[in-house]
């Protein structure tokens, strides 16, 4: 019998970006922290090869062990909209979940009348047009990859990052395309992730627009969700500043777990 809390990374991340989050945490309380698909070297995905989101929920479904009594899920950003996705598998325990930015495009993408300007424009700046993130041209090269690091970071991020970096980040670029394009191409609106278990919701203050408009649906799907927003943080802050991130996973363990 275990209680587990299966961690999901986020695009170009991957499992050491949750270890400054694993402790301290409740006892009992068991961290799983599987690469995604596509992340180690006995699992690259070959340009041109697709490999879908259901691939990825199902890999995950996988690393959970056939005793666990109780299943926690953490993600961010693609990791968040996988975590929903497993989280919609009613044979699994699942007893909570804590959501940093999850990001859920293809859903947004479907409400863009009813967006403020800000989110509107910069869903349309990412997917729309001649340079869409979502050209299989282009999908996963340097170029591309620029333009994703830049966007959730900062202009100059991308160039600012070592040689090794980039070149480990072209070594997965393929499936970080993939990712973007299950991220941006999900049908299933908002209404569809409601949840029943404790569900934290968590946004830096300074992250883009849309993370926003994602998080505020998610939470209006499900009324009994905590919502925070912490001040000064952006999207990539459970990697770079998790000290400042982890007092929201304490409060969600002691909701969840109290």
């Amino acid at each position: 019998m275990a209680e587990i809390a299966l961690f999901v990374h986020s695009t170009g991340t991957g499992p050491f970006m949750w270890t400054r989050l694993l402790t301290p945490r409740p006892e009992g309380l068991t961290p799983l922290t599987p690469s995604n698909r596509g992340y180690s070297l006995a699992d690259m995905v070959p340009r041109g090869q697709p490999l879908s989101l259901a691939d990825e929920v199902a890999h995950l479904r996988a690393q959970i062990p056939a005793d666990t009594t109780a299943l926690h899920l953490v993600g961010h950003s693609y990791g968040g909209l996988a975590a929903l996705t497993l989280a919609m598998d009613k044979t699994l325990p699942l007893r909570s979940v804590w959501l940093y930015e999850p990001v859920l495009f293809g859903a947004l993408r479907a409400e863009m009348p009813h967006l403020p300007d800000d989110a509107a424009a910069d869903v349309q700046r990412l997917f729309d047009g001649a340079h869409s993130m979502l050209d299989d041209e282009t999908g996963g090269l340097a170029p591309w990859l620029e333009r994703f690091v830049d966007y959730w970071n900062q202009p100059g991020a991308w160039a600012a990052m070592s040689d090794k970096a980039r070149q480990m980040a072209q070594l997965v670029g393929w499936k970080m395309y993939q990712e973007v394009r299950a991220v941006a191409t999900t049908a299933e609106p908002f209404a569809h992730y409601r949840l029943t278990v404790p569900l934290t919701l968590v946004r830096g203050a300074c992250s883009p627009a849309p993370t926003r408009e994602m998080v505020q649906r998610l939470a209006a799907a499900n009324p009994h969700a905590e919502v925070e927003v912490l001040p000064g943080l952006g999207h990539m802050s459970p990697l770079s500043a998790p000290d400042q991130v982890m007092p929201s996973l304490q409060r969600h363990w002691a909701r969840a777990m109290g």
